[in-house]
């Protein structure tokens, strides 16, 4: 029996590019959080608005995603925005998260290092730059963002309140903000004799943070200029250990904490990489049995040799991944369509790959299970005693925001065929839009157009200040400036308006 089975090829099937870039990228972020960086991220999302607030969680989530993926960033925010909400009494939490997690996913599509499947992508199709990439997704991204944005500034108008002004950082809540965060990132690497042994102050710890500072530069440079974002992100992470190290020794720390258990041991999240892994090898020996492929062209139909034939095809294309997106994974879906996609045109597959690339991952919006950076938000508010983030309460919102944003990207990218398909389903996304917010703000729209209502009846516009008929009303509201007019004292003056 035994030379009768297949030989089972495990490790052939794991790709290791998407997961050292991981590895390297958590390096980076534990020793970001060395230097302090994220307290300052802190002081800059805070704000005595709680709409200004929102809108800053949605930009520097989305701008953090996009270099130090997205996943990470829900990681480490989390706490930071719980902690803000509880400085202010926010009434709800629920606007804030979930600006968090939609707004770190729709910002990891501008770059090829902002999720796993867009590494993934960028290993299976090499044509695919990663400024290449930026400039295809810079657009999508940014008009997505802002969609996003106002739709959660719209549906959640009633509950973006705080209770309690600002009050100013006391050493107190500094405190207690820098242990939550550091309860949460599961990575407070350093202990309290070791810290006053190295203190954060003085020419080692400005030399330190210089060095920190022109890591990351590099690493930025180097992704720029088109070297492998694996090697890169791994040799800084290297780097920063090594500088680490080296501000140890020259002030003198006796402390036992090594770099290798500072950021080896208590800085990679490994049940990460093991998920990874084993999707890799779970999707792979399905794809061996040619199951996925068969269903693919099946649903797909004539458009399965083209996808790129018309605005249709990528349509019904982006559809199905949208779908699969949220039952599987958005991972699996890139392994399993990468035997059908390498059999596309070759002048129009990397173009397919960069709508699979925004479609999978604004995607993860739809629902909770959609994207690993929905969980992550869930499962750390959840240990931090805030419940209110849940798949049902996600679904009220998701819906019509994750379909407009993701036909609003498809109108920006090459594959969607013509400018009048482009423009119709630009114009079908405003429509979504609009429907969203007169089904999320009815009162508000009736309470709007009421006065305008009354003010084109036969009693004239004076009438809806409760005056006489006629409109002669003698008291009326002051910030009323049409019926406090000279002319609306005066029948003349009432026709006059009527004609007008």
């Amino acid at each position: 029996p035994s030379e009768q089975s297949p030989p089972v090829a495990v490790f052939e099937k794991i790709e290791v590019t998407p997961l050292a870039l991981l590895l390297g990228l958590m390096l980076v972020n534990a020793y970001l959080k060395d230097t302090g960086v994220w307290e300052h991220v802190e002081r800059v999302l805070d704000s005595a608005s709680p709409r200004k607030m929102l809108v800053k969680i949605c930009i520097v989530s989305a701008a953090m995603s996009a270099i130090l993926l997205n996943d990470t960033t829900c990681f480490v925010l989390t706490p930071v925005v719980l902690n803000l909400c509880a400085k202010h009494q926010a009434r709800s939490t629920m606007p804030f998260l979930l600006a968090l997690s939609t707004s770190s996913n729709i910002g990891s599509s501008l770059t090829i290092i902002g999720n796993p499947q867009n590494a993934l992508i960028a290993v299976i199709c090499t044509s695919i730059t990663f400024m290449g990439f930026v400039r295809a997704m810079l657009a999508p991204v940014c008009v997505g963002l802002a969609l996003n944005t106002g739709a959660l500034l719209v549906h959640y108008h009633k509950t973006i309140v705080f209770d309690k002004p600002a009050v100013l950082d006391t050493p107190a809540a500094a405190a207690a903000a820098d242990v939550l965060s550091d309860t949460m990132a599961g990575i407070d690497l350093e202990c309290s004799s070791e810290r006053s042994l190295t203190p954060r102050a003085g020419p080692q710890w400005v030399a330190y943070l210089a060095a920190v500072a022109g890591v990351i530069g590099v690493m930025l440079a180097g992704w720029l200029s088109g070297l492998a974002t694996d090697q890169v992100a791994v040799g800084a992470g290297a780097m920063l250990m090594l500088a680490r190290a080296m501000r140890r020794r020259i002030a003198g720390s006796r402390s036992t904490i090594t770099e290798t258990e500072f950021a080896l041991v208590k800085g990679v999240d490994y049940t990460i990489l093991m998920l990874f892994a084993g999707q890799f090898v779970l999707v792979g020996a399905t794809v061996d049995t040619g199951l996925p492929q068969t269903i693919f062209r099946a649903v797909l139909g004539p458009c399965a040799e083209n996808l790129n034939a018309s605005a249709g095809c990528m349509l019904w294309f982006s559809g199905l991944v949208m779908i699969l997106s949220n039952i599987i994974g958005n991972v699996p879906v890139i392994l399993m369509l990468e035997p059908l996609l390498a059999s596309q045109p070759a002048h129009s597959a990397r173009d397919v790959w960069i709508v699979c690339a925004w479609v999978a991952t604004v995607a993860g919006n739809l629902t909770m299970l959609g994207s690993a950076a929905n969980l992550i938000v869930a499962h750390a508010a959840e240990s931090l005693g805030e419940h209110s983030f849940t798949a049902t309460r996600m679904a009220k919102f998701s819906v019509l925001p994750t379909i407009a944003t993701t036909a609003v990207g498809l109108a920006f990218l090459p594959p969607v065929g013509s400018e009048m398909a482009s423009t119709a389903v630009f114009v079908a996304s405003i429509c979504l839009c609009v429907v969203l917010a007169a089904h999320s703000n009815r009162a508000a729209l009736l309470s709007l157009l009421a006065p305008r209502a009354k003010g084109t009846d036969d009693t004239g516009p004076s009438a809806s200040a409760g005056g006489s008929p006629g409109g002669r009303s003698p008291t009326k509201p002051v910030e009323d400036t049409v019926s406090s007019s000279p002319s609306t004292h005066t029948p003349g003056g009432v026709e006059s308006l009527r004609e007008a």
